[in-house]
C-alpha cells in the first residue's frame, strides 16, 4: 500500500508466533530483488521486556508461551525480530513501539532496523525495500528525530504525492522530507542483547523526587535503581547524579526532569536511552562502554564517549569528545563547540552552570575517604563519629552473637563530610559493627567488634597494711568483661592511678603519703562504668 498510513484499523490483524533462539545474528536477507515484500507478519524471536496489545487495548508481557499478537507491540529494555514470510525482517530496539497495519509494521517511536525485502510504515510514510539491503529508522518519543537512513541497498519512501528512492549513505527527515548524506556511527543493532543494565541514583542534593511509570512520586534516595519509564525530578537548589552500567554518569540540574527509557547490556557494551523532559543534564560518558542517547523535545544526541551538556531547550555544549545530532541531519559537535536550535555552530561559552558541574566533576574524581574521628570498642551505649568526603552515604548495622543485624541510625552533614552513628539502646554484650559508605559509585566497608557494657565493676575485700614506711593496698576487682580496670586512689596526701586485672586479687604498693589517711577509691572499666569505695 502506498501513500500515508491510514488511521489504525480496530479490526484484529493476527500475527502468528514462533519463539526461536534467544540470540539473533543480524545478517542480510537472502531474497531476490524481484520478490514481493507482502506476507504475513510474524514475531520471529524476542529478548528482554516485550509486550503485545490485546483487543481490549491492555498490554500483555510476552513469555516463552506467548500467543498471538493482534494489534501492537512495544519493548522496554529488550528487542524483538519480526519477519514478513518473504525473507525480510524488522529488528525492534529497546524503548520502541509499533502497531500492525495491513500485515506490515507501522513504526510509532523508537529505533528499528529493516532488512529487505520488506515494507513498513513510519510516521505516515510508506517504506519499501524490494531486495537485499538495510535501513534504520529513528523516531524519538518527543518527536525531535524522525529519520530513515539507508545502510545497504536501496529504499523507496513515499508520503502522499512525494516519492523518492534512497541509496546507501543517504538519509531522509520524515517530517520535512529533506534528504542528506548519512554516515553510520551508532550501530546499536550490530550487538547482541544480553540483558538489562542498571541506572542508579549515586548522589543527590536538596529535594529530588522519584516518579514511577504510572506518575506517582516519592522522595528519591541514593542507591535507588531507575527502571525503564521511571523518572527523576529536581527542585530549586537541587541536583541528582545517575550512574550507568559500565561507567559514566549524568547530573541533573535544578528544575529538571529526566526519564529513563532503557539501559541495555550488549556484546558491544551498554546502550543507554534517556529523555530529558525539562531543565539541563550534564553527561559524562566513558569511552568504549557502548552507546548513549539522550533526547529533548527539540534535539536528540548520540555519543560513544564524551563530556557534554544538553538542555531541554535544545542547547548542546561539548566539553570533550564528539556529539552527533541525529535531529539535525549529520551535524556533529566537537570539543569546544556549542549549538542552539536553528542557530549555527559556535565556540563553547561556559556559564555558571557549566563551571558548577566541572567543580562537582573534580570533587567526584577524588577518592572516597572516611575515617573514625572517635572510636571506642567498649561503650555504655554506642555512638560513633566519622569524617571524610562530602556527599558520602553511610549505612551501618549492629549484630549480637546469634542475633539479627539491626540497622543503625545515621545522621549526616553530607555536604560537609560529618557523619554520626547513633544506635538505639542495646543490652550488654559483644556486637559486630558493619559500616558501608558509598559516594559517586565508589564504596568502602568496615567491620569492627564492640562491647556494650553498662554494668559497673565491683570492689571488695579491701585492706590497707602499713609496715614502717611501706604501705600496701589489697583487694578484689570484679567486672563482667574480664579485662583490665583502672583504679584511682585519692587521699589528703595525694592521688595515684593504677591498672588492675579484672576478676583477680590485686596488691599495690602506695606512696608513704597515703599510708595513714582515709582513702577514696574509684574503679573504672573500659566503657566508663565506675565503682566507688572508702577505706578508713
Amino acid at each position: 500500500m502506498k501513500g500515508r498510513a491510514p488511521r489504525f484499523n480496530p479490526t484484529p490483524l493476527l500475527l502468528s508466533v514462533s519463539l526461536l533462539s534467544a540470540q539473533f545474528p543480524l545478517g542480510s536477507a537472502t531474497a531476490q530483488e524481484t520478490v514481493r515484500v507482502e506476507g504475513p507478519l510474524v514475531l520471529h524471536s524476542f529478548q528482554g521486556k516485550v509486550e503485545v496489545q490485546e483487543s481490549d487495548l491492555t498490554w500483555r508481557p510476552l513469555t516463552a508461551s506467548a500467543g498471538r499478537v493482534e494489534r501492537a507491540l512495544r519493548t522496554g529494555t529488550g528487542r524483538a525480530v519480526l519477519t514478513n514470510g518473504m525473507g525480510g525482517r524488522s529488528v525492534v530496539g529497546s524503548a520502541s513501539r509499533l502497531r500492525q497495519y495491513s500485515g506490515k509494521p507501522d513504526f510509532q517511536a523508537g529505533q528499528f532496523l529493516l532488512e529487505g525485502p520488506v515494507a513498513a510504515f513510519a510516521r505516515g510514510s510508506h517504506l519499501v525495500m524490494t531486495g537485499k539491503g538495510k535501513a534504520r529508522i529513528d523516531l524519538t518519543a518527543d518527536g525531535s528525530t524522525q529519520r530513515v537512513a539507508v545502510i545497504e541497498g536501496q529504499l523507496r519512501v513515499s508520503n502522499g504525492p512525494r516519492l523518492l528512492t534512497l541509496s546507501a549513505g543517504q538519509q531522509l527527515a520524515l517530517h520535512s522530507f529533506q534528504q542528506q548524506a548519512f554516515v553510520e556511527d551508532d550501530p546499536w543493532y550490530a550487538s547482541v542483547f544480553t540483558g538489562s543494565g542498571a541506572a542508579t541514583l549515586e548522589a543527590l542534593r536538596g529535594t529530588v523526587r522519584w516518579i514511577s511509570a504510572k506518575g506517582t512520586g516519592q522522595e528519591a534516595r541514593v542507591g535507588q535503581s531507575l527502571a525503564e519509564s521511571q523518572s527523576l525530578s529536581t527542585a530549586e537548589n537541587s541536583w541528582a547524579e545517575v550512574g550507568f552500567t559500565g561507567g559514566g554518569y549524568l547530573r541533573l540540574s535544578e528544575h529538571s526532569e529526566l526519564k529513563v527509557l532503557a539501559v541495555e547490556k550488549t556484546t558491544r557494551g551498554r546502550e543507554v536511552t534517556l529523555q530529558l523532559l525539562k531543565g539541563s543534564a550534564w553527561n559524562v560518558v566513558e569511552k568504549g562502554q557502548g552507546g548513549y542517547k539522550i533526547s529533548t523535545p527539540v534535539v536528540s544526541t548520540a555519543v560513544r564517549g564524551t563530556k557534554f551538556r544538553v538542555d531541554a531547550s535544545g542547547l548542546v555544549k561539548v566539553v570533550e569528545g564528539t556529539v552527533a545530532l541525529p535531529s539535525e541531519g549529520q551535524t556533529a559537535l566537537t570539543a569546544g563547540q556549542q549549538k542552539a536550535p536553528r542557530q549555527p555552530v559556535q565556540a563553547l561559552q561556559k556559564d555558571d552552570l557549566d563551571l558548577f558541574n566541572e567543580a562537582l566533576d573534580a570533587e567526584q574524581a577524588r577518592p572516597l575517604q572516611l575515617n573514625w574521628t572517635a572510636f571506642a570498642r567498649h561503650q555504655q551505649q554506642p555512638g560513633f563519629a566519622l569524617g571524610g568526603s562530602p556527599d558520602t552515604v553511610v549505612s551501618a548495622t549492629l549484630q549480637g552473637k546469634g542475633g539479627p543485624a539491626v540497622s543503625v541510625p545515621v545522621t549526616s552533614d553530607m555536604a560537609g563530610g560529618a557523619y554520626r552513628l547513633a544506635p538505639n539502646a542495646l543490652p550488654d554484650g559483644r556486637y559486630t559493627l558493619d559500616v558501608k559508605a558509598s559516594r559517586f559509585g565508589q564504596g568502602l566497608r568496615w567491620s569492627r567488634v564492640i562491647w556494650i557494657d553498662q554494668t559497673a565493676p565491683v570492689l571488695s575485700d579491701l585492706k590497707r597494711q602499713v609496715t614502717g614506711r611501706v604501705v600496701t593496698l589489697s583487694g578484689l576487682a570484679r567486672d563482667v568483661n574480664g579485662r583490665r580496670l583502672t583504679l584511682r586512689i585519692k587521699g589528703p596526701g595525694g592521688e595515684v592511678t593504677r591498672s588492675v586485672q579484672a576478676n583477680a586479687p590485686f596488691r599495690l604498693l602506695l606512696p608513704p603519703g597515703l599510708g595513714r589517711e582515709p582513702l577514696e577509691l574509684t574503679l573504672t572499666d573500659a566503657a566508663g562504668n565506675g565503682a566507688h569505695a572508702e577505706l578508713h
